[in-house]
């Protein structure tokens, strides 16, 4: 995905039967940095997300959580956001699991940044589930 003019990452979006259906799951989201970014840098972007998508009760919500799960990232690092069929996410640095946010809300919020039929990025949208234009 492009931010601005910079590649920030690439995605890969992984479901049980290989196509994406909303409130599905397991899902495994995985972001793969082509930057450094702080985790202070990515919580900011997920704050902004949500705003965007008008979840402004989100805002801050997650950020101590996220905080302290989430690494500093370095360019060629990947964050991987696993959920179970009840919908509880647990997040990968690389292969090492950093821990879980239990409840169907916060994964569902947090994979509409990038699957919501609003998100700020509808093209990237339809290149991560396949979707035709």
């Amino acid at each position: 995905m492009k931010y601005m003019f910079w590649n920030v990452y690439d995605a890969q979006l992984f479901t049980t039967s290989g196509q994406y259906v909303p409130g599905e799951y397991p899902i495994q989201l995985t972001l793969t940095y082509l930057r450094d970014f702080t985790a202070k840098d990515l919580v900011k972007a997920t704050n902004e997300q949500w705003q965007h998508l008008g979840k402004f009760d989100l805002k801050n919500t997650y950020d101590k959580q996220l905080l302290s799960l989430w690494p500093n990232i370095k360019k060629g690092d990947s964050l991987t956001l696993l959920t179970n069929a009840k919908g509880q996410a647990t997040f990968l640095h690389n292969t090492k699991e950093l821990g879980v946010i239990n409840g169907r809300d916060f994964a569902e919020n947090f994979l509409a940044i990038w699957l919501d039929k609003d998100t700020s990025h509808p093209e990237f949208r339809r290149e991560l589930i396949g979707d035709k234009p």
